[in-house]
């Protein structure tokens, strides 16, 4: 019967050799992740930040381009600029087209 019992011994040792193993590498797996999350997020959050201000700066860009297409696009300016090199408009010449929002 002893030499029974010792066997058991020997598993429950074996069996708690084990745990604080795992337990250990589960540790260290965590402190590792969590630091590399945690970094890594960082980045990412630079990266979110600096993507966010270039839009921005696109976006200006485009408003400011949209103001200066409707500028040169206006009859007015059409206009002045026909009456300066001596042009005059001919209202039988003028044919409007309309234009479909299908994509036709």
């Amino acid at each position: 019967m002893t030499k029974t019992v010792k066997r058991k011994k020997r598993r429950v040792l074996k069996l708690q050799n084990l745990a604080f193993f795992m337990v250990l590498v589960s540790t260290l797996t965590f402190l590792f992740s969590s630091l590399f999350l945690r970094s890594y997020n960082n980045s990412l959050s630079t990266r979110k930040q600096e993507l966010e201000a270039e839009i921005a700066s696109i976006e200006l860009q485009n408003d400011a381009l949209n103001v200066e297409i409707s500028q040169l696009t206006s009859t007015e300016r059409v206009d002045e600029i026909a009456a300066n090199s001596g042009l005059t408009r001919d209202q039988n010449n003028i044919i409007t087209i309309a234009s479909d929002d299908d994509g036709e």
